[in-house]
């Protein structure tokens, strides 16, 4: 079972759903003498179940670009043009879900035959509903849904967000193109989405995504999603996006801070902050005021698991803590790897670092 469905099949069940043999009764009571819906037929060796609309070709109407195949975007259109509702959101991906079952070979398109053989029974009641009341197909609605969705270039529309102008969208400007768009921004877990979507855009593995694979490598589904907002009125705001650009020039202390976690494990012991903070050119403490270190430590560390995440050291840092290191920043300092690895050498065995004292 597909993990998507499964999240979904686990929300019904426990937001109390139970199953209902009398309504299941009465369903199958409905629908025991339709013709259109013999499961037996339906599953036969994946046949085409019969019907009295020739279902296929009434959606091959809508193959745009005469290749003999839908994709998801003209299958989603089409279900559209024949009335049904406009799906947003967690719902947008029940379509690419139906697609995807539909999709036999995995080819991402779906022939005569696969669509004759595979459309789900209810969808095909959907279908024929509307079939019955009279829909037909109606090329000049279809030409100007297809005109109005040729309307964005995405890849025109993303060049908005190449900070640089070098031609190519970073991984923070890909992430912050979509943030300004008004989709969700992501943290934790969640941010390996991005990564993973990154990654799918950036075909030739140099780390950067052109606007053309951005153009050619768009997935339907987050196409959709962007459209929506697009048609929704979005326009870039330049006044808008300087100010983002400039929270964002702001000095990110868990990147920082991150090159000092020595064992890259993600997250920061005592040892290492102290380390980290002479490292900057903050002065050496001993004695009571070793203290001081520790206090600080603990402020960062808000859950008290003895290390500090990035994300923590980030959100609780103290602002006097943080004006200090602005003006080590603006000063020019900039982390010397050769320096901290000598650093790293020379304090491998110093008793003044031990871990057990320190969180003794």
């Amino acid at each position: 079972m597909p993990e998507a469905l499964r999240e979904k099949l686990v929300e019904i069940v426990e937001g109390g759903w139970k199953f209902d043999q009398a309504k299941w009764d009465e369903s199958m009571a409905r629908h025991a003498g339709d013709e259109a819906f013999d499961s037996s037929k339906a599953f036969a060796n994946g046949e085409p179940i019969e019907s009295k609309y020739p279902l296929a070709e009434i959606f091959l109407q809508f193959d745009a670009d005469s290749d003999g195949f839908l994709d998801i975007g003209e299958f989603q259109r089409a279900l559209r043009a024949m009335g049904m509702e406009k799906r947003e959101g967690d719902k947008a991906d029940l379509d690419e879900f139906t697609f995807k079952q539909m999709d036999k070979n995995g080819d991402g398109k779906l022939s005569v035959e696969e669509f004759d053989a595979n459309v789900p029974l209810a969808l095909r009641a959907k279908i024929e509903a509307k079939l019955a009341e009279g829909w037909k197909f109606d090329e000049e609605k279809w030409k100007a849904s297809q005109e109005r969705h040729k309307n964005w270039n995405m890849a025109k529309v993303f060049a908005k967000f190449d900070v640089d102008n070098d031609g190519f969208l970073s991984m923070v400007e890909f992430q912050r193109g979509f943030r300004a768009l008004g989709l969700k921004k992501r943290s934790g877990e969640d941010y390996d989405i991005d990564q993973k979507m990154f990654t799918s855009f950036d075909t030739n593995g140099d780390g950067k995504v052109s606007l053309q694979e951005f153009q050619d490598n768009l997935h339907e589904a987050t196409r959709k999603k962007l459209e929506e907002k697009l048609d929704g009125g979005w326009k870039f705001d330049p006044d808008m996006w300087k100010a983002s650009q400039d929270r964002h020039t702001k000095p990110n202390y868990a990147k920082i801070f991150k090159k000092f976690d020595s064992e890259s494990k993600g997250k920061l012991d005592l040892r290492e902050l102290q380390r980290g903070f002479r490292a900057m050119g903050f002065k050496k403490r001993d004695g009571t005021k070793y203290e001081v270190d520790k206090m600080t430590f603990d402020s960062f560390d808000a859950n008290k698991d003895g290390v500090i995440s990035l994300e923590e050291f980030e959100k609780n840092m103290p602002e006097a803590l943080r004006a200090k290191l602005n003006e080590v920043i603006a000063g020019g300092w900039e982390f010397d790897e050769e320096k901290w690895a000598e650093s790293m050498k020379c304090h491998a065995n110093d008793e003044a670092f031990d871990r057990s004292k320190a969180y003794g």
